[in-house]
This record gives C-alpha cells, sequence and structure tokens, in this order.
C-alpha cells in the first residue's frame, strides 16, 4: 500500500513539474512551452558534422516559413556567446538553443548526428529522424503534419 501511495504522489508531482526548458543564444530562458500550438522540429548539430551544416539552409527555410517550429540544440557544450559565434560563423537562421536539463526534454541526447526529434503542438515526440534531412524528407513531413484532418 505504502509503494502504491509513492507512486500515486510521484505521479502528481511529476504532472505538475514545469516544461523543459532551454536558454537562447542571448541568454534567455526559453521553455518548450512557448512552441506549443503548432509542429516543432529540434535538430542536434555539431560545427564538426558536414551533413548538419548541409540541412542548414532547409531548416532555416522552414523555419521562415512558420508553420512548423524549428529549433537547434549544438550537441557539445556551449555558452550563449558561443552560440552567436556559431551562428554568425556557420550563418545559422534557426533559433539555437542550450537545453537547461537535457533529462526532461521529450526525447534522448542522440546518439549520431545529425539527428532531428518532430513533436506534435503539444510537445509530445511524433517521430526520430536519423540522418541528414533533405528537401523530399521536409516535404514529406509538412504533408503529414500540415494536411488537414478528417
Amino acid at each position: 500500500m505504502k509503494r502504491i501511495c509513492w507512486l500515486i504522489v510521484a505521479t502528481v508531482l511529476g504532472g505538475c513539474s514545469p516544461a523543459p526548458s532551454f536558454t537562447d543564444a542571448a541568454g534567455k530562458p526559453v521553455s518548450l512551452t512557448d512552441f506549443a500550438g503548432k509542429p516543432l522540429l529540434v535538430n542536434y548539430f555539431a560545427p564538426w558534422c558536414a551533413p548538419c551544416l548541409r540541412e542548414m539552409p532547409l531548416l532555416a527555410a522552414l523555419h521562415k516559413e512558420g508553420e512548423i517550429g524549428v529549433l537547434a540544440i549544438n550537441y557539445d557544450p556551449a555558452s550563449p556567446t558561443e552560440l552567436t559565434a556559431l551562428a554568425r560563423q556557420y550563418q545559422i537562421a534557426v533559433p539555437l538553443m542550450i537545453p537547461v536539463d537535457e533529462h526532461r526534454l521529450p526525447f534522448s541526447r542522440p546518439t549520431m548526428l545529425p539527428t532531428s526529434y518532430l513533436l506534435d503542438g503539444h510537445g509530445t515526440l511524433q517521430e526520430t529522424l536519423v540522418g541528414e534531412l533533405d528537401s523530399q524528407k521536409l516535404a514529406s513531413i509538412k504533408a503529414r503534419l500540415l494536411m488537414p484532418r478528417q
């Protein structure tokens, strides 16, 4: 009985915990809930990963369209100042984020790069995309996510 009570308490407390959060390149806090209401593509990249850098212009175009949110997380530890320098050096035009606590994200830290995680408008993981994204893959994602529900 004691274990059941602890499970109930843990479940209730877990449901009340704040949403996963990030720090952006300006050093400001950002919550995963800030992206609620529309799908979100979270991309892990590294400046030493050639496929990661090749897909950045496509991700920037997707971000600019505005129907699907896009953010990128540098695989290697970085400060906000370092993220700003990376964005400038590699012309990255999507928001760069630092997870405050990666264990609280609705996905695990990837073991391969590039890896992208597709979340629905409620922040629930829908798909893990391992490997370089290209225009065909992004078109397929957009078609699935943005087609009207019947």
